[in-house]
């Protein structure tokens, strides 16, 4: 949903998108809170990848049965039944509107193409390696491709009453200005925001955008941090947690539109470092 400056906002469609790990009982314990917050619909959809041919078969190919690919698929299966049943074990006798949703395809692409019909995603941080493709694969992919508001959880438990002490991210870029309209609903609801610049303020009009919030029923603190030649995204988060922020709003930058897009520096340092909520929007 396309939000416009002067329209009244909130997120109504919320997506989580479902993976098993660890941290799955806090994702949809935050999900569910967010849902009853903001009266939402809650969409939780699970994405399997299609069998692929084993690693190491290569010219052997031809003799691997059909057993293989079908191993794969029940294998998948299995885990779709327990995500399913978890998630409507998280919102039993809630009342909430929801709905399961289970697919089979390319995980970036199917989950970038059921955000655009929500107002927001919800996503884990996976602290992943090279083994850890498909979830990290998709949580970046949708920080730029999601076309609106991607909120991404950090591994353990979260307060569902998150969003009370807000940092912004601000360099006057258009994702900055696309991440405080994404962000109204959580901002008019907080205790303190804080809009934060690295940098020469008035390069990047940090006052107009103090009063633009101001406009909207939302008070910000100017913030302004040397640039000291470290990593913006780690001055970031190294603000939030000095201020005891509970959730970082930023946009999120890219170098390239394709699939396989190189993220921008600060944008991948928080995506892979972050210890609290972060409302992505590109």
């Amino acid at each position: 949903m396309a939000f416009r400056w002067g329209e009244p906002m909130t997120y109504r469609t919320i997506l989580l998108q479902m993976f098993e790990d660890p941290n799955l009982e806090h994702r949809l314990t935050a999900a569910v809170a967010l849902a009853g917050r903001f009266d939402a619909h809650l969409v939780g959809l699970n994405v399997s990848p299609p069998p692929v041919m084993p690693f190491g078969y290569g010219e052997a190919a031809a003799y691997v049965g059909p057993e293989v690919f079908e191993a794969q698929r029940e294998a998948a299966h299995a885990i779709a039944e327990r995500l399913h049943a978890a998630f409507d074990g998280a919102l039993d006798s809630t009342g909430l509107s929801s709905i399961w949703r289970d697919e089979e395809g390319d995980p970036p692409t199917l989950f970038a193409r059921a955000a655009a019909t929500v107002d927001l995603v919800v996503t884990g941080r996976v602290p992943g390696d090279a083994l850890d493709a498909i979830v990290p694969d998709v949580t970046g992919h949708l920080v730029t491709e999601a076309g609106g508001p991607v909120l991404m959880l950090p591994a353990g438990a979260v307060d569902g009453g998150f969003g009370k002490r807000v940092m912004v991210g601000w360099n006057g870029k258009k994702e900055a200005k696309r991440a405080l309209s994404d962000a109204l609903p959580f901002l008019r609801g907080a205790d303190t925001v804080w809009l934060v610049t690295i940098g020469d303020p008035e390069e990047v009009r940090l006052d107009r955008a103090v009063r633009l919030l101001g406009r909207h029923d939302v008070t910000a603190e100017e913030l302004v941090l040397e640039a000291s030649g470290q990593e913006p995204g780690a001055q970031l988060l190294e603000q939030a947690q000095a201020n005891d922020a509970d959730l970082l709003v930023m946009g999120a930058y890219s170098h390239s539109r394709l699939r396989e897009m190189i993220l921008g520096g600060a944008t991948r340092h928080v995506l892979h470092n972050a210890t609290l909520p972060v409302l992505f929007s590109s």
